[in-house]
């Protein structure tokens, strides 16, 4: 767990440590932006770990000469573990509808050995053109999307992708058993005060986020990639209330 004593304070997340006499809705601003990496590692459990199951998989899957994307790349982690684990002749393209996100994630790639070979897109990813892929990331970005886009939108990057190429996705989940949900609700804001965050920001951020992230549960999201077609779909990790679940498309390589 990140300790926030360890974080240089320019970089800790105080959005919410104010009273707020109305609590705007979530969005990735300029302000959000600025401390998002210390943000997600203390509201997020598992975030490192998936970074580094992101790495494992495109050092597996991904195939050479082809297209990595990383779908709302926010502040570039996921898209460097792809670069990082991938064959030299990969392609990374980090797509993201924040312009202050893009901006926090081009400094982040800048004079970093593989920056020649990432491209961001300051766009919506439901419009951007996705194509000869071997491995797509949506890394917590599945959540902020409307319910009607979700299923479309899966098996519009099913069709995007080689044969054998997988899909990695990041949600906060849903549990659909009352007193369950309420066992884990506990114990993610029992992890966000281990990491430093008051009752007022977990109370303040939790109403900026309600209608913004939409959670389904571990089933939803496992039938979604299984009715796009995906041979083998599984959760590969889980950590609270937070899942994150592959699809792998059938077939040889080419």
């Amino acid at each position: 767990m990140t300790n926030p004593e360890d974080t240089d304070i320019e970089d800790t997340d105080r959005i919410y440590s104010s009273p707020q006499e109305t609590v705007q809705p979530f969005e990735f601003n300029h302000s959000v932006a600025a401390v998002f990496d210390d943000m997600i590692n203390r509201s997020v459990p598992g975030y490192g770990l998936n970074i580094d199951l992101i790495s494992l998989l495109a050092s597996r899957y991904a195939q050479t000469g082809s297209h990595l994307y990383d779908l709302g790349c926010s502040s570039g982690r996921a898209t460097l573990a792809l670069a990082e684990a991938s064959p030299d002749t990969c392609r990374v393209i980090g797509v993201d509808n924040s312009v202050a996100m893009i901006d926090v994630c081009s400094t982040a790639i800048e004079a970093h050995p593989h920056e020649d070979r990432i491209e961001l897109r300051c766009e919506d990813l439901l419009e951007t053109p996705v194509h000869d892929a071997s491995m797509i990331v949506l890394n917590y970005t599945l959540q902020f999307l409307a319910l009607s886009v979700r299923g479309p939108l899966i098996q519009r990057l099913y069709s995007a992708l080689k044969p054998s190429g997988v899909l990695f996705i990041a949600e906060k989940i849903a549990d659909t058993v009352p007193h369950q949900q309420t066992a884990l609700d506990d114990l993610h804001l029992d992890f966000k005060r281990r990491t430093g965050y008051s009752e007022l920001e977990i109370a303040q951020k939790r109403a900026a986020l309600e209608r913004v992230l939409i959670p389904e549960s571990e089933s939803e999201h496992l039938d979604r990639l299984r009715d796009a077609g995906f041979e083998t779909v599984a959760t590969l990790s889980k950590a609270i209330n937070f899942c994150g679940f592959i699809g792998i498309k059938a077939g040889n390589p080419r």
